[in-house]
């Protein structure tokens, strides 16, 4: 990782007052604020990236792995649990409770009233990043 901010800042003489750790909260506030108005063109990135990017992939697949074996996990302790919201095991905790939520059906409000759903519609803008094959 440390290699990956090398690059990025020997390759970003403007962003080498920035001393925000890469990884960090306030290093991604700074990149999102910084960024935040995108062009639609197209960059040719420093090869010596590709290395960063196959290091992704693979936490991308381990996360995967981890997501699924977390989730065989959870399963069998909710058909231990039944419909009993807390359970014990050892000094561990569980709980599986019911949980309501109220939410605005937009789809039926903007069939019946559509000048409504207009008047209160918010419009923000992100930048969304993938790293496609």
């Amino acid at each position: 990782m440390k290699r990956f901010v090398d690059i990025f800042k020997s390759n970003n003489k403007d962003l080498n007052n920035c001393q925000l750790p890469f990884g960090s909260d306030d290093c991604g506030k700074f990149l999102r604020q910084t960024y935040k108005n995108s062009i639609n063109e197209t960059i040719i990135l420093d090869e010596s990236l590709y290395e960063c990017i196959e290091e992704y992939d693979e936490i991308l697949s381990s996360i995967s792995k981890l997501e699924s074996q977390k989730k065989v996990i959870e399963h069998k302790i909710q058909s231990n649990l039944r419909e009993y919201e807390i359970g014990f095991c050892k000094e561990r905790k569980i709980t599986w409770k019911s949980v309501t939520k109220t939410s605005v059906d937009t789809k039926k409000l903007r069939e019946e009233l559509p000048e409504i759903v207009d008047k209160y519609l918010k419009t923000t803008t992100s930048r969304v990043f993938r790293i496609g094959r």
